[in-house]
């Protein structure tokens, strides 16, 4: 009966830390379907599990298989877990508005060039423009200075012949 006791008292620690690495590869195949967000919890949730898992092993390990050391390893662990998680969505977060602001600025580039096209004349549509230059002269009127300019004007008549 000893012996029973101390293989189990030699293998606590172990099985403490397995268990909810177990628990989690079983867990896991039915989350990843939900949704397109659910493979970030999932990811998450293995990520905190697995290092909560490790930190409650070392704990144990190095405390000598005390209980209050292994639930300090697992409180470090998934402080641990929770930081890796953080940063990381961070990253992803960062790397989605980034993109998002790129094609944002692509969209806007892209309209600008449509409406350049639009704008230029076609070769032969028929019509023929051109511009004239009106010269303003200076004026005063309610109260209001206006410096002489130059104005332009652009005629578009249809071509002679057609």
């Amino acid at each position: 009966m000893q012996r029973i006791a101390n293989t189990l008292n030699f293998e606590l620690p172990y099985l403490v830390g397995l268990l909810p690495l177990v628990l989690v590869v079983l867990l896991m195949p039915g989350c990843t379907t939900a949704n397109a967000g659910s493979a970030g919890r999932t990811r998450d949730f293995a990520t905190t599990a697995v290092t909560t898992a490790g930190g409650a092993y070392i704990g144990a390990k190095e405390g000598d298989g005390k209980a209050h050391k292994a639930a300090l390893g697992a409180a470090v662990g998934f402080v641990a877990g929770e930081a890796v998680n953080y940063f990381n969505n961070k990253a992803q977060r960062d790397a989605f508005t980034s993109g998002y602001e790129k094609g944002q600025s692509d969209a806007v580039k892209q309209q600008y060039w449509i409406a350049r096209d639009n704008q230029r004349p076609k070769s032969d549509d028929g019509y023929e423009e051109s511009y004239y230059e009106i010269p303003v002269p200076p004026s005063d009127r309610a109260g209001v200075h206006r410096e002489p300019t130059t104005r332009v004007i652009r005629v578009v008549l249809p071509k002679e012949g057609q």
